[in-house]
């Protein structure tokens, strides 16, 4: 049976078997190490990592959203990879870091349009404890009177464990969109699951840059105010895009985190429409300049487009591939779905 070493961005190395047919998570479990996952069928690219070597196989029936050129160069998804001959994996993320998601429940205290197309949310963890993450990471939303769930980026910081804040985008004939528009009320419980994923802020001295498109700026805030919260007031660059002027929000709360955060500086790029004094008229990538990167960390969240290309320019500026965090917001809805692919870049 093959061997499978799981090598963790702190330095931790474990070596597990795994059965014929078995994909590298299940075999994880079976020997009782807890790895990030969250969807389990190839999309959500939670459990991504890289192999370094070996050979890996995928069930003709599964679902891979990686491209042909990550697959290419070794990025894989173990919930649905199968070790071949012996494998070495690279996960990019601290094991020490990992919390267990478990089920709980919010209460809504308000739902407010803050641009055209995106809704603030702000809620309370019910129960005796607060939600206990990492600055950057998701939580799991069951849209109340459905069976759909949806993704969210927590905006507060981990510091705030009780009081919650997502951002959402409104889509056409989006299933979460409707309930908040139509139905959503102060009060109204939801049940949900969390934490998740391995977008969050990692400790280090190195500069920060943020690249973010629309409500991917919302994991970007978290850490932020968790920055703030706890004093490490680090070399901050945030770069926010938007399509249009009418979904530009934020512009105070990083007028705020500006005045809190000395070592802070926002630029703003709206892609469609004229210039306006201080915000850039283009793509959010436009904004991340010539300057070196071999010495920051780098985050990148939004849509596939706008992260894929950042990824480029940050790689072509120097930056090291352990040091680049991306997390990409997908469409829930289909229809949706090359809209949002073009958008931001």
């Amino acid at each position: 049976m093959p061997m499978v070493t799981l090598k963790f961005a702190d330095g931790d190395c474990v070596r597990i078997e795994s059965k014929d047919g078995e994909t590298i998570l299940r075999a994880a479990r079976r020997a009782g190490l807890q790895l990030s996952s969250d969807c389990e069928v190839g999309d959500c690219q939670t459990c991504r990592a890289t192999c370094l070597s070996g050979q890996l196989e995928y069930d003709e029936f599964a679902s891979i959203s990686l491209t042909p050129d990550e697959t290419g160069s070794g990025e894989t998804l173990p919930c649905v990879a199968m070790a071949v001959t012996d494998v070495e994996l690279r996960l990019p993320y601290e094991r020490a870091h990992l919390i267990p998601a478990k089920p709980f429940s919010i209460k809504i205290e308000q739902a407010r349009r803050v641009s055209a197309s995106v809704i603030a949310v702000t809620a309370r963890v019910q129960g005796l404890r607060g939600l206990r993450f990492l600055p950057g990471q998701y939580v799991n939303l069951n849209i109340p009177g459905t069976t759909e769930w949806r993704s969210y980026s927590m905006a507060n910081a981990s510091a705030e464990p009780r009081n919650l804040e997502f951002f959402v985008r409104l889509l056409e004939g989006g299933v979460m969109s409707r309930y908040l528009i139509e139905r959503a009320s102060p009060g109204d419980v939801v049940q949900c699951s969390g934490p998740q994923g391995t977008f969050y802020l990692r400790g280090s001295a190195r500069p920060i840059l943020m690249v973010a498109g629309g409500t991917g700026v919302a994991p970007m805030v978290s850490m932020l105010r968790q920055m703030i919260a706890s004093q490490e007031l680090r070399h901050v660059t945030l770069c926010f895009g938007v399509t249009a002027a009418s979904d530009l929000f934020l512009v105070d709360e990083l007028t705020t985190i500006a005045r809190l955060f000395p070592a802070f500086e926002a630029r703003i790029a709206i892609a469609q429409g004229s210039s306006t004094p201080g915000i850039h008229a283009g793509f959010v990538t436009d904004l991340i300049g010539t300057d070196s990167l071999a010495d920051t960390d780098v985050y990148l969240c939004g849509p596939p487009a706008m992260t894929d290309r950042a990824r480029e320019i940050v790689a072509g500026r120097g930056a090291l591939t352990a040091s680049i965090f991306s997390e990409r917001f997908l469409p829930s809805s289909r229809s949706s779905a090359q809209t949002q692919a073009n958008e931001l870049i």
